[in-house]
């Protein structure tokens, strides 16, 4: 078996052993594991292609079905084993391209990777909202019936005689969760996918495994239809029942993109000032303590960019997307 593949089998181990471990121990320790349970996958992706990846998103799911049970090795291939493959690749797409009197590399941009993801996202946020229920009533009660179960025994367990959530509490707090279920699991997933791809990014630059360039972060910039998609999603999520719940993953998804590129927008105006490192920190701690409303702030300034003071200006040899 080549080198690669037996990295792919080792990496797949770890990454299962993640995702299992994370079935057991706390809340934080679930989080944690969870987030980081790509992360094997990608650098193996980055590091030494493709087909090293994908035997790592398979040999993961064997793992998981071995230790937990089939239901979680598939949640494990389809929303992050096999995506994380997709990302790996498109991350060392090039192609040899013409300038002048010679040639060069020019690698798959990273805004139609976030664009790409976002996409993902919705999908992923879709298939966890059918697989949940077949219709918003089927999904009210599994969700009510979760939260009864699970965070209101946990109250009763850790404080005992402590006065329990009346029936308009819980029915209200039901439908905040009914309302924002795909948001939230598209917003996680693509929190996932994009901190998991930057890391191994990282971790193979500095074992000088990566193979592409590292990319200038601060000139993110989405694809032209990006705009016009997010403007499609913000009008079906007026929908009712299912179809405005899909639609609201996808917009979501699409939210986060922008909220990078806010970031990106951030990092690349406020270059040479003295306080800039005490900027960013406000804004990426708001982005922590603050979320929505700071994540919300910062996406319209990624959605605003082509009207907006902060317009960034790129040289004329900037490529684009």
């Amino acid at each position: 078996m080549p080198f690669a593949l037996l990295i792919g089998v080792g990496a797949g181990l770890v990454s299962g052993l993640l995702f299992a471990s994370a079935s057991t121990g706390t809340l934080v320790g679930l989080m944690v594991l969870v987030f980081l349970t790509p992360l094997p996958v990608a650098i193996t992706g980055l590091g030494w292609g493709w087909p090293a990846a994908a035997t790592a998103a398979v040999t993961a799911p064997v793992i998981i079905g071995v230790i937990l049970a089939p239901r979680g090795a598939l949640l494990h291939l389809v929303a992050l084993g096999i995506p994380t493959v997709v990302l790996s690749y498109l991350t060392l797409l090039n192609r040899t391209v013409n300038v002048g009197d010679r040639e060069e590399v020019e690698w798959y941009p990273i805004g139609r990777i976030v664009g790409v993801s976002a996409v993902m996202a919705g999908c992923i946020a879709t298939l966890a909202l059918l697989t949940t229920a077949t219709d918003i009533d089927g999904l009210r009660a599994t969700l009510r019936e979760t939260f009864e179960r699970g965070i209101l025994q946990q109250i009763q367990a850790s404080q005992p005689g402590s006065q329990i959530l009346g029936e308009e509490e819980i029915a209200t707090f039901t439908e905040l969760m009914v309302v924002s279920f795909s948001g939230a699991i598209a917003t996680m997933w693509m929190a996932i996918a994009m901190i998991n791809l930057w890391l191994a990014g990282l971790i193979t630059r500095a074992s000088g495994l990566l193979v592409r360039p590292w990319p200038e972060l601060s000139t993110l910039t989405l694809p032209r239809q990006m705009p016009v998609a997010f403007a499609i999603t913000i009008a079906l999520t007026f929908l009712p029942g299912y179809p405005g719940l899909i639609a609201s993953g996808f917009a979501s998804a699409f939210i986060f993109a922008y909220m990078l590129v806010g970031l990106a927008i951030l990092h690349h105006v406020t270059r040479g000032m003295a306080v800039r490192g005490l900027l960013l920190f406000c804004v990426y701690a708001a982005l922590v303590f603050l979320n929505p409303f700071s994540g919300l702030a910062v996406a319209m300034i990624g959605l605003a960019e082509p009207i907006s003071p902060l317009r960034r200006k790129f040289p004329p040899s900037s490529p684009t997307v």
